[in-house]
Order: structure tokens, then sequence, then C-alpha cells
């Protein structure tokens, strides 16, 4: 007779080797596993609740492949990509280049997890979470193959990080970090519980949804197919931190008020821009900021308060931030076009100018005066005054252009010197962050520090684009090729 699941599951997953040729210190190195100074019996309370055995994964996940592959098949043969919106087009050029390989290094971190996670029960989810990455990887990789007949800018779903475009050093460089440089410990909280059960929240779930309602069936489904893969694997920071709360709280809050800042600046980059910019008026379901309020914002102060953790410092800049950082972001990226591989669109027609004054009652003070200047260069057909002369001027933690964390009312240097060099800062929360562990991020080189490093020839920007990997024709350009700034011209004629 069968045993039921439950017979047998506890036993099986927590399945442990006695080691005795080898001390447990050197099997599990606390510099990988993260467990210095929490006591080894500590981790019989890890727990996590998806009970997983190999044969519902497998049986569960053929499922799901079989359900993302028929609706790809079908869409593919009905001509569904001819008819999208262009400014949506760019949005999933945007989102596979910068996460379709951040899942491939995801496969690297859950591996870590399986080999060096401080107690079974870890290791044996990790090998779902594993699994879960290398599918992730394919179908991000299958979906942008099949569009390649379209548009070369597909190409970069597994080109993007084998190349040195500013944006994507910018990724790397955070995931490089939070997956590949952390211990288990660190990266459960940095990874599993802030980007993956927090972060991807909207860029999953709300771009699946905007997807779906621009008629993009097939990059919705793969959205949603992907996102119930993560909200499992996720759970491993709970557990992770409840560990944690009962023995070095003090690590806990600054490895997650970190985390917390630098996913939200990487997220103002890559999801804000297309929530509020990107994505079609009439097909718009949520602000970006509404989204953040209610799927990360609240999400997060319920989680703080349920382990006894406090708000990080910073808060209060945080919601600020919330309210300019993805303009600042957006406006930035468009001006510097000719450095993306997908095609930014501006978004401020009339309407959509309307509907981001209702959404952000002080866009219009912050950001609107920076586009009026632009509309009026570009309806002068001054296009060169539009497009820029050198690069970004780029923060040493993020990576990302200062100024771009906050309004334009709030601009100041923040810098310091550390072992005799000047380094930047995008927030004085992005140079605390930094000085918590400076050797961490010391001597990292952005596209700026390797411009003035001599490795960028000839040293303009013609040079940089070489550099980056831009070539023609993919060369970031307005997807509209300005049309939306007819009509302001059409409103000035009329007022003459």
């Amino acid at each position: 007779m069968l045993l039921n699941r439950d017979d047998w599951y506890d036993t099986s997953r927590d399945l442990e080797w006695t080691l005795s040729y080898v001390d447990p210190e050197v099997a599990f190195p606390a510099r990988w596993s993260g467990a210095q100074g929490i006591p080894a019996e500590a981790w019989q309370a890890w727990d996590e609740p998806f009970r997983v055995s190999y044969r519902d994964y497998v049986r569960i996940q053929r499922e799901k492949e079989a359900g993302v592959r028929a609706v790809s098949d079908t869409l593919l043969r009905s001509g569904t990509y001819e008819k999208l919106d262009p400014a949506h087009v760019a949005a999933s050029q945007l989102h596979m280049g910068t996460t379709c390989m951040v899942e491939n290094m995801a496969v690297t971190m859950q591996s870590r997890f399986c080999r060096f996670a401080p107690t079974p029960r870890w290791r044996n989810l990790g090998v779902f979470g594993m699994l879960d990455e290398t599918r992730h990887t394919q179908l991000d990789l299958r979906f942008a193959h099949d569009l390649l007949r379209h548009d070369p800018r597909f190409d970069w779903a597994q080109k993007a990080f084998h190349t040195n475009e500013w944006g994507v050093l910018a990724v790397k460089n955070f995931f490089d970090d939070t997956m590949l440089n952390a211990d288990c410990v660190e990266a459960a909280l940095a990874t599993s519980l802030t980007v993956e059960h927090r972060f991807t929240n909207i860029q999953f779930v709300a771009l699946a949804a905007d997807a779906m309602a621009a008629g993009d069936i097939n990059w919705s489904n793969l959205l949603s197919s992907i996102q119930t893969d993560e909200a499992r694997h996720a759970q491993q920071g709970f557990p992770t931190l409840a560990v944690l709360m009962e023995h070095d709280p003090e690590r806990a809050q600054r490895a997650l008020d970190v985390a917390f800042w630098r996913s939200t600046r990487l997220f103002q980059t890559l999801t804000g821009p297309a929530m509020d910019y990107y994505t079609p008026l009439d097909q718009r379901k949520m602000s970006f900021r509404e989204f953040m309020l209610e799927w990360v914002v609240n999400h997060h102060e319920r989680i703080l308060e349920d382990y006894g953790l406090k708000k990080p410092w910073y808060w209060d800049d945080f919601l600020h931030s919330l309210e300019n950082g993805h303009h600042a972001m957006h406006i930035g990226t468009w001006f510097w076009r000719p450095t993306l591989f997908w095609k930014p669109n501006a978004g401020v027609s009339k309407d959509e100018r309307a509907w981001l004054n209702e959404k952000y009652p002080t866009w219009e003070e912050n950001w609107g005066v920076l586009w009026d200047e632009i509309i009026r260069n570009v309806n002068e057909n001054a296009i060169e005054k539009t497009l820029p002369e050198t690069l970004p001027s780029l923060c040493n933690l993020t990576q990302l252009p200062l100024g771009s964390a906050s309004s334009r009312h709030d601009l100041a240097p923040h810098q310091l010197v550390y072992q005799g060099r000047l380094y930047h800062f995008d927030h004085a929360v992005s140079q605390w962050c930094f000085e918590q562990d400076p050797e961490r991020y010391a001597g990292h080189q952005n596209i700026i520090d390797r411009f003035i490093d001599g490795q960028i020839l000839p040293p303009d920007l013609t040079g940089g684009l070489a550099y980056m990997g831009i070539t023609p024709e993919v060369m970031g350009e307005d997807v509209y090729h300005y049309s939306w700034a007819k009509d302001y011209a059409e409103a000035d004629a009329e007022v003459d």
C-alpha cells in the first residue's frame, strides 16, 4: 500500500548526513551559509508552507508548461504581435533584456541554497527553486526567440548581460551582489523575501495585467506562469528571517533596509516607466505609485510589524521617492535614448499628461517644465537639442544617474572619500547603504569610471555606444517619432 505524502514527507525533507570525515564548519562554511552566530539547533525551526514532493512538482510544472506553449503557438499563428502598440512592445523588450539573465543568475543562487543552506529542509526547497529558475530562463529565451523575426531587439534577452550597456550594468551589479556575492541567509532576505516576494509582484503581476489589457496575451501568460513559481520559492525568506530575528535582529534589520532601498531604485527604473509611460493610456490599470502602495508598501509594513522589525529610518524619503524617482528615471532614459536597446515612449501627450497630473499632483511642477522645454525643441525641429552629448553621471552604489532618486528640487551632492577615492551617490540613503559595508562596494566601476579609466575609446559618446554594444539596428529612438508633441504645436497655433 502506498503511503500518503504526509506519512513520509517530513522524513524525506529532513534527511541529513552525519558527517564523520569532515567538520560541519568546513562542509558548511559560514562564509557561504551565513549561519555565523546562530546555534545549529535553531535551524530546526526553519519551516515553509509549501509541502512539495518531486513527483507533484514535475506534474504541476509539466501542466503549466503545456499551457504556456499552447497559448504561445496559437498566438504566433494568429499574428497578434503585429497588432500590439509599439510602446508596449518596448516595455516587453526592456523587461526581457534586463531580467532574462537574472533568472539564470538565480539558478546559481538556488544551487548554493541546495549546497550550503544550514538546514536540509531549506536545501530540499532550493532544488525546486533551482528548477524554477532554469524554467524561467528558458521560457524568456523561447519567447524572445519566437519574436526575433519581428525585431532584433529581442536578441538582447540573451545578449544584454554580455554587453556593457550602462542600464544593464546597473541591474547586473545589483543581482551580482544580492544573489552571487551573498551568503545563503543574506540572499534569502535580499532576494527571496525582498525582491521576489515583494517587488516581483510589480514586475510580473502588474505588467501581466497591463500586457493582457494591451492584447499581449502571450507575454501576459508567460509572466503569470513565472509568478506562480516565484510565489513558492520566495517563501524561503520568511523562515530565514524568523530564525535570524531570534538570534541577530540587528543584522536582519540592516540587511532588509539595504535590500529594500536598492530594490526600490531598481524597480523605479525597470517597472515605473513601463507602467506610467509605456502602457497605452486606455489600458492602464493602476499607476506605479498606486501599485507600490497596495502591493509593496502595505505588505512591507505588515511584515515588519509581524516580525518585530522597525520601519527603515529613511521611510519618509522612500515615500517621497515614490512620487518622483521613476519620473526622473524616465525623463533621463528618454533623453539618453541613443544609449538604450529599446525605443522609449515619451508618454506625455496632452491626455497622458492629464493622467499623470491626476495620479501625481506634484508632477507638473517637478517634471512638466522639463518636458515643456523638450516639446518646444521638438516642435521647432531642433531634435539635436533633445539628445545627449555626454554620458550620464552615475551613482557608485546603484549605478543609476545622479539626481534620479527624487525631484529636481531635491538635488544635493552626496559624496564621501573612502581609501583616497571620491564616491558619488544618487541619494543620502544610497550613501548610507555604501557606508554599511564599504569594502563590499568600493572599487566597482560604473560606465563613467570606465570612461575615466581609459577603457572607452574614442573617449566620446560614439566610443561609449560602441563600448556598450549599441548598434544602429537596436539604438533607442522615440518610439512614436515625436508625433505626441504635435498636440502642443496645434494648441499653440490655435492660440496664435
